[in-house]
C-alpha cells in the first residue's frame, strides 16, 4: 500500500516493540525498510513492493 509518510507514522510497525511488548508506530524514512515511491509517498519494504507499483513496471 502506497502511503504518505506523515500518515504512515500513525501505523503500527511489527518490528518495533517497547520493553513490555507493546507495538510502536512506523518511523517512516528513518527506517531501513522504508522505500520511497514518489515524493512524499512510499511503503514499508518488509513485505515487498505493493501491487500498485508492480503494475507500473
Amino acid at each position: 500500500m502506497l502511503i504518505n509518510e506523515n500518515d504512515a507514522k500513525f501505523k503500527y510497525c511489527p518490528l518495533l516493540k517497547t520493553h513490555d511488548d507493546k507495538m510502536k508506530f512506523c518511523q517512516g524514512a528513518m527506517c531501513m525498510l522504508w522505500r520511497t515511491a514518489e515524493p512524499d509517498t512510499g511503503y514499508c519494504g518488509l513485505a515487498g513492493p505493493p501491487a500498485a507499483l508492480a503494475a507500473k513496471a
